[in-house]
């Protein structure tokens, strides 16, 4: 009995050893979980300070100069690898209990996403403009901007219907003037025949004695006929042994005759063919004036429904802190009045049809007078024998001489009576204005050719700056790198603006240039875009050109510049005008900004010129004073920029707009972010000595650490298995992988 209890007790004890051990293995299985979950954790945590540790490291002088964050010069596996060890140390005191004895495996980083890519570039140009960019080009530009868009709007549509206009117009004077000039050359080409019909008009031609004068008309041949008939018959009537006594004169009657014959045959056969010709050529002068007669019908109907207007609706609707919506401030209403006075310009359609009746009324008069002549002729073609009647040759000799007066007074010769003179003085009616328009488009081309000197002035620094060739030539090359770079192509680059020196072309330009820019501002009011950041920041962080150091030359076109502007070409000074504009040359960016400046400031004192020359009545005569003031005032505008480095934007808006103001603009309107952001790359290159393409902005690090473990790492490495961790059991030691990424 006893050894059975004792057999019982064993059996009891067993189980419990057995439930023991199992107990044992549970909680030595969770604490060794309980283990490696805490390093996980704290794993976790050392990665990730280690790559922050590894990313403060980032250049001081691209975070200083330009707001931009890149990795530095400094190792960043030598960083982590410090960071993570001197975070895994266990001190020196000896009686410690390490519960979690990690130790660093191995570490790796990888540095990606260079700030030259344009995508990283771009994105911290964002963050660091994101909210200062819309907010001071609003209150800076935007607001100053807005209450001239109604008026900008219809300058901008006037000027462009009446510049159309007024190229169609001069086209049909032109061709009218031709037309009147085919028609007056027709007729005076026949001058010469009424001379030779007769000298002096008369209705009766009385008869003369053979060889009492000398037979120059075909008067002269009818006068002397009967008495030619009667001596000829009197010599023919002679005996044989008798001489002629008239044969000298009868010789010299028939060959004067022939002879007169022989010149009216001439001038009527020239005069007929040129006459044919010239007043066809007329008939397609006047086709030619009638064609764009009804293209300027065309233009006037379209002129109110240019798709360039939206970009000013947008700006004058739209709200902006300081201003008033619908606000203009000016006299639009007056501008637009200019237009509803264009079909003044249109001749009448009964106008230009009696015009193309008279050429038909003059052939038809030319062929009764060619009718005329031709009879004269075929009865004087009997002079040369006995069987003419010089009766018959008189009344065809007055009838064509009276035919051939009437059509070249109506035709060739000035007077009251002249159907083409009365013609020209209809035309001349509706051209009443064009002698004091076409002064002021002479006034206006010497403006413009004075402001096109200011430009060349410039343009001949090219050669005194050739010392700075050689930064150009290395901003070209990190340029083009930085294109290569990101795959981009280097060609299509701007070409520079060029002032016309046509008053009309150079007005419409500006109107152009105008129009683009109320379009990029309305884009800008819809949305914040990429774009306005990259200016803003350009214009915050790159230094522009000193505008002051060109005012003796806007003073005085022919003044020569000197040293002063040449020190202000290198790259240093001129970083904003040539991401704007990209000439890798000293005088290339500043000639194409003062021009555009020149041109805005043309379409603005345009529209001011439209609304003060208003009361001159003909619309031509409106543009051209309107483009003379423009240009005017434009030239007096750029003096005031080049002295005080702002000008007024207007004499109805009396804001301040700076040199610096009208670059940020223009850089709505060049609107190419790549190449923009290349150029940037490459000041910040050139100026740093760092290669924006070489330093990372992201960083990727993967740490492997590992820790003994205290229980069945067989079991733990089971586990590991069915969990589907990532994480190693190598013997009695647990490995865990951790990754962190960074990026500024």
């Amino acid at each position: 009995m006893f050894a059975k209890r004792r057999s019982e007790n064993g059996s009891v004890s067993v189980f419990l050893i057995m439930i023991l051990a199992f107990i044992f293995a549970f909680v030595a299985l969770f604490i060794d979980y309980g283990r490696i979950a805490a390093m996980k954790v704290q794993s976790e945590r050392l990665v990730h300070a280690a790559v922050r540790s590894v990313m403060s490291s980032y250049d001081p002088e691209l975070q200083e100069r330009y707001g931009l964050f890149a990795y530095g010069e400094q190792s960043g596996d030598q960083i982590m690898a410090g960071v993570l060890n001197s975070s895994m140390e266990k001190g020196v005191r000896s009686d410690k209990f390490d519960i979690l004895p990690m130790e660093l495996d191995s570490s790796g980083l990888k540095m990606d996403r260079m700030l030259g890519e344009y995508d990283i570039f771009n994105r911290e140009i964002g963050e660091e403009m994101k909210y200062k960019a819309p907010v001071d080009f609003t209150l800076e530009i935007l607001s100053k901007f807005k209450p001239l868009s109604s008026s900008m709007k219809e300058a901008s549509n006037t000027v462009d219907v009446l510049r159309k206009l007024q190229k169609l117009y001069d086209k049909r004077e032109a061709a009218l003037d031709q037309m009147l000039a085919k028609q007056k050359k027709a007729a005076q080409g026949a001058n010469g025949i009424p001379g030779i019909l007769m000298g002096l008009y008369s209705t009766s031609i009385s008869n003369e004695s053979l060889g009492s004068s000398r037979v120059t008309t075909a008067a002269g041949v009818a006068s002397q006929y009967d008495d030619y008939v009667s001596k000829a018959n009197e010599d023919a009537n002679r005996d044989e042994d008798e001489d002629p006594q008239y044969s000298e004169e009868i010789e010299d009657y028939l060959k004067d005759s022939a002879d007169v014959v022989s010149r009216l045959g001439s001038k009527q056969g020239s005069a007929a063919a040129s006459h044919t010709k010239l007043l066809q050529e007329a008939q397609q002068a006047w086709k030619e004036a009638f064609d764009q007669n009804e293209r300027m019908k065309e233009v006037i109907a379209a002129s109110e429904s240019r798709t360039e207007s939206a970009g000013y609706d947008e700006v004058s609707g739209g709200s902006i802190p300081g201003t008033t919506p619908g606000t203009n401030g000016d006299d639009s209403d007056t501008i637009r009045g200019l237009r509803g006075q264009t079909e003044k310009l249109l001749l009448s359609e009964s106008l230009l049809n009696e015009l193309k009746n008279e050429i038909d009324r003059q052939r038809d008069e030319f062929s009764t007078a060619d009718r005329n002549i031709s009879a004269a002729m075929s009865a004087l073609g009997g002079a040369s024998g006995q069987s003419g009647s010089s009766s018959q040759m008189k009344s065809t000799v007055i009838s064509a001489r009276s035919a051939i007066d009437s059509y070249l007074r109506a035709y060739a010769e000035s007077g009251s009576s002249n159907k083409l003179d009365q013609e020209a003085a209809r035309l001349n009616q509706h051209r009443a204005s064009d002698k004091e328009r076409k002064e002021k488009e002479k006034q206006g081309k010497a403006k413009l050719r004075d402001a096109a000197n200011i430009l060349e002035r410039i343009n001949e620094l090219d050669q005194k700056a050739k010392g700075y060739m050689e930064e150009y030539r290395t901003l070209q090359t990190y340029y083009d790198e930085s294109m290569e770079f990101n795959k981009q192509l280097a060609a299509g680059d701007y070409h520079g603006a060029d002032l016309d020196n046509d008053p009309y072309d150079a007005g419409k330009s500006a109107m152009n240039d105008m129009d683009g820019l109320y379009g990029a501002m309305a884009g800008m009011m819809s949305g914040v875009t990429d774009e306005l950041l990259q200016n803003e920041y350009a214009a915050l962080y790159f230094k522009h050109f000193d505008i002051s150091s060109l005012k003796d030359a806007a003073k005085d076109p022919q003044a020569k510049l000197g040293d002063a502007v040449v020190d202000q070409l290198s790259v240093k000074n001129q970083e904003l005008e040539y991401i704007l504009y990209g000439f890798h040359n000293p005088v290339g960016n500043i000639s194409a900004a003062y021009a555009e400046i020149f041109a805005s400031r043309l379409a603005i004192r345009t529209m001011e010129g439209l609304v003060k020359n208003s009361g001159l009545g003909h619309p031509l005569l409106v543009l051209a004073a309107a483009l003379l003031y423009g240009i005017e005032m434009a030239i007096a505008d750029m003096i005031t920029l080049c002295e005080t480095g702002s000008v007024e934007l207007s004499s109805y808006i009396r804001v301040k707009v700076t040199y610096r103001d009208y670059l940020r603009l223009f850089l709505l309107i060049h609107s190419n972010n790549q190449k923009k952001m290349s150029r940037m790359l490459a000041l910040i290159r050139f100026n740093t000595g760092i290669n924006p393409a070489q330093r990372p902005t992201y960083v990727s690090a993967e740490v492997k650490v590992g820790m003994k473990l205290w229980f069945l790492p067989g079991v733990m490495k089971m586990v590991g298995y069915a969990g589907g961790s990532p994480d190693e059991v190598e013997g009695n030691r647990y490995y865990a992988v951790k990754q962190a990424d960074y990026s500024y």
